[in-house]
């Protein structure tokens, strides 16, 4: 029979989370919160995680919850503490990542007067999260803890309860030990036969396969190579899915979109039958026009929202495909995917050009290639957002052994300096390295503190070319001139050393692979500053006329701005 046990609800909520596998809380302390501070001081099992700003607590919880699946927490007191971690939230419920948030809020007596660091966090909330209560009643706490909880992983967003200060201290009677602790998964899916004839049948026409695969595909990874060999189709991936296949491999194209590749863009142009394996690409322009389509997802409200599906198939991508591939014949016809694998072959002789520059300027494409080359074989990387994105997707080597996340669908600035925390301190043992440009780094850089006063060996590579270069690209790409996009940084590796760690300034390339290899085998926080071409462009896979056009334009009216 399980043990009841009146305590207070700080208590509960803390043994709860721990039930559910936590065993760290990020956040900064503060009035409305200081219940819950104790309770986990006093619980021992959990490590609270003092960040410099509760957008990097969320961050960083948000990057634990991607990268394992498994529910984390963050949390923010009454107001500010509240608001600042949206941003993060918005991180988790973007890229389906399963958060708890616990916000503190006042005493019930002055919710609604107008008190001091009053706000209405249900409102604040309502659209980041699945699940948004406050804590009004002590004896419901035990029901409401726990479907946040669930909710969160079972529906992979985010979770929100907001907890009154006199509520805190109450007591409440619950079960300390029967928690269901609920799983990710919502169990079996068991694809219709109808479908799966469909499926096979358009297989079997088809001339000319393409299959588009995701993070969903990911534990699919060995049934998806058979459907690929059977099918003599090439694997173009989603950039979250980056570990899916090493995109040297001989049926890989390399990403899609703006930082794909262009054999990418040809074969989805070229295709007749595109299949879609869970994936939710939101870029619609990239979709083949005219060829027929057929997508397995788990989540039924992704099927169909980007483009015109012909058969749909709502279930785990590995158990579609266990059932798939069994029916499915060899094609004999390799045309396709011959010609396929050509135009990658020149598409990465272009690249490697760049990748093996020993040009000045650094050349950012061969800091990525770098990077990749010497980090080590179970590394973990965390890429920001802006032009480092391109040379990360393009130009990072990473294997099914590695581990890859980024700001998928928020893309902001800044989740990869805190989210490495995260990162790290759930998985101790591996390289956690940071892919970060100067603007992004420069928003959030505080948190390298965190990461040297929590002994985390975190390796920070930022690609500093001095101003926020995408956003310059897409001020030039449509026709307007450069505009207050200019960084005047201070020297990052001084600042990296001045907070008790490691740090690295390199402008030269005959300088780099030393100072990654110093860097990677320290076991300190390390930063490296590498001052890379701040004039290399990044070019989409195929320049639209209208691009060029408007780059020029751009380009003309600096010139004569400049001469005023």
């Amino acid at each position: 029979m399980a043990a009841i046990k009146k305590r207070k609800v700080v208590d509960h909520i803390v043994e709860t989370i721990y039930q559910y596998g936590v065993r760290h809380v990020f956040g900064i302390p503060g009035d409305a919160i200081n219940d819950l501070m104790d309770a986990i001081r006093r619980h021992g099992e959990i490590e609270f995680i003092q960040v410099r700003h509760e957008e990097s607590g969320a961050f960083a919880a948000s990057a634990q919850a991607k990268l394992t699946g498994k529910l984390a927490v963050c949390v923010g007191t009454a107001g500010g503490g509240a608001i600042h971690l949206l941003n993060g939230l918005y991180d988790a419920k973007l890229d389906h990542a399963p958060v708890l948030a616990i916000t503190g809020q006042l005493p019930r007596s002055e919710i609604g007067n107008h008190s001091h660091q009053e706000i209405n966090s249900s409102a604040l909330f309502s659209d980041v999260a699945v699940f948004n209560q406050t804590l009004f009643a002590s004896d419901r706490v035990p029901e409401i803890i726990q479907q946040a909880c669930n909710s969160a992983l079972i529906e992979k967003g985010v979770a929100h309860i907001a907890l009154p200060a006199d509520v805190a201290t109450e007591q409440v009677e619950a079960d300390i030990t029967g928690h269901p602790i609920a799983g990710a998964e919502t169990g079996p899916t068991k694809p219709l036969a109808s479908a799966l004839n469909s499926a096979i049948s358009l297989i079997e026409q088809a001339e000319k396969i393409v299959v588009l695969a995701g993070v969903g595909a990911i534990p699919a990874r060995q049934q998806l190579l058979t459907l690929l060999k059977k099918c003599n189709s090439p694997l173009i991936r989603t950039l979250k899915a980056k570990v899916l296949l090493p995109d040297e491999h001989e049926y890989s194209l390399g990403g899609l979109g703006l930082l794909g590749t262009r054999p990418s863009v040809d074969a989805m142009n070229n295709c007749d039958l595109l299949v879609m394996l869970g994936t939710d690409f939101p870029y619609k322009e990239y979709y083949p026009g005219k060829a027929k389509v057929i997508q397995v997802d788990k989540e039924i409200r992704h099927i169909g929202r980007r483009c015109p599906v012909d058969v749909s198939i709502v279930g785990d991508v590995s158990e579609v495909l266990d059932q798939l591939i069994v029916d499915l014949l060899q094609k004999e016809n390799d045309n396709f995917i011959t010609e396929c694998r050509r135009q990658k072959r020149s598409w990465s002789e272009e690249q490697s050009e760049a990748e093996n520059s020993q040009d000045m300027p650094i050349k950012p494409q061969c800091l990525a290639r770098t990077v990749g080359e010497l980090a080590n074989k179970d590394a973990i990387f965390l890429c920001d957002t802006g032009t480092v994105t391109a040379w990360v997707a393009r130009h990072l080597p990473v294997t099914e052994q590695q581990l890859f996340t980024l700001s998928g669908n928020l893309a902001t600035m800044a989740f990869s300096m805190a989210g490495a925390i995260g990162a790290q301190l759930k998985f101790p043992e591996r390289q956690v390295v940071v892919l970060i440009g100067d603007g992004g780094f420069s928003m959030l850089m505080q948190e390298f503190i965190t990461a040297v006063n929590l002994t985390l060996p975190i390796k920070v590579i930022i690609f500093n070319n001095a101003k926020l270069g995408l956003i310059q690209l897409e001020q030039e790409s449509s026709g307007y001139p450069n505009y207050k996009t200019a960084l005047k940084n201070p020297d990052f590796s001084e600042f990296a050393r001045l907070c008790g760690g490691e740090g690295w300034s390199v402008d030269r390339p005959e300088l780099l692979v030393k100072a990654l290899g110093e860097a990677f085998a320290s076991k300190n926080a390390c930063l490296i500053d590498v001052h890379i071409d701040p004039n290399e462009l990044v070019m989409p896979p195929k320049l639209e006329l209208a691009q060029a056009v408007n780059y020029s334009i751009a380009k003309a009216k600096e010139f004569l701005n400049s001469n005023d």
